[in-house]
């Protein structure tokens, strides 16, 4: 409970500033009497998908000798279709900026339906060999339905899923022999990864910019540093004989640059994935230098860590002072 704002509704009240619905909604926040459930129903919801998906999956893998590849598509498919159809005649005329749904379950059935889509198709490729040894280009076609969707119904979580299916693409391709997955080829592997980081970082300043879809800019932005420190850290742990040395270089001069950025822009994951990921880097300097003897290594180690937890929990703090 704040009594202090508690009493400051009640002379707002009393001055006649607050009607007695908005006083008594405010009182009621303060004495902590109404509490928000956004968070654990939006997780509910999220959860309750993918368990549902990968119930249908289950069900599938059990039965489709009995009841047929043709069928269970058909269903699969006809459930799907109905999710979307839901979706677009609850959803909100296509607009550039951010657009907000009347409906607390839009997301999930909207997500629901997509994924099914993917599950469907997926499905199909194992039982009829549509594309054959080319399948991963199934992961580029989800990929680019998850984006038009995205965009359409103003869906953060299914460009997220988008770029995620998208740079699954790349990598499977890079990686795939033309009948089964293969060793791949880690230096090939690594620069895809940081040029599709590098990518997926400008479209989110390019969105900015131009103002379409401009908060899409954070999920590009974040998926691009995901993918661009990765492909640094595989550098710094792949490379042998000294050879790792420039890549750790580059992971702290790129992780310092955007824990800067992020500061000053208030952006606190940003911040946290630089700070997590020069830490990681650094960890072969310290073990590369420990030479025999781990068990100092490790002390550093779980040092710098607590430090950098530490650094990331104040740097929120200050970023949250208006």
């Amino acid at each position: 409970m704040n009594p202090d704002v508690a009493a400051a509704v009640e002379r707002l009240r009393g001055d006649g500033v607050l009607g007695d619905l908005p006083a008594n909604v405010f009182g009621r926040v303060a004495r902590r009497e109404l509490v928000s459930v956004r968070l654990e129903i939006r997780f509910a919801l999220y959860l309750g998908v993918l368990l549902l998906t990968a119930g249908i999956g289950l069900f599938v893998k059990e039965n489709h000798e009995r009841i047929g590849p043709a069928a269970i598509g058909a269903a699969i498919g006809v459930v799907a279709a109905a999710s979307l159809l839901w979706a677009a005649r609850h959803s909100a005329p296509f607009t550039w900026e951010e657009a907000t749904s009347s409906h607390a379950g839009f997301d999930y059935v909207l997500l629901l339906g997509a994924l099914l889509v993917a599950t469907d198709l997926a499905y199909l490729e194992t039982q009829l060999v549509l594309l054959g040894p080319d399948w991963p280009w199934h992961l580029l076609l989800v990929a680019v339905f998850y984006g038009l969707l995205a965009y359409r119904f103003d869906s953060k979580m299914l460009l997220s899923l988008a770029l995620a299916s998208f740079a699954a693409w790349r990598g499977i391709a890079v990686s795939i022999g033309r009948t089964s997955l293969g060793s791949g080829d880690p230096a090939r592997l690594r620069v895809e990864a940081l040029v599709l980081g590098v990518l997926f970082a400008a479209l989110g300043f390019v969105s900015v910019r131009v103002k379409r879809k401009a908060h899409f800019g954070d999920v590009y932005v974040d998926a691009g540093l995901l993918l661009a420190l990765g492909g640094l850290l595989t550098g710094v742990f792949g490379e042998r004989n000294g050879g790792w040395g420039g890549w750790l270089l580059a992971l702290l001069v790129v992780s310092s640059a955007v824990a800067f950025g992020a500061f000053r822009k208030g952006r606190t994951l940003p911040f946290a994935l630089a700070v997590v990921a020069a830490w990681v880097g650094l960890q072969r300097l310290v073990f590369e230098g420990a030479g025999a003897a781990p068990g100092g290594a490790l002390l550093i180690s779980a040092m710098t860590a607590a430090g950098a937890l530490g650094g990331v929990i104040a740097a929120r703090r200050k970023m949250e002072i208006p």
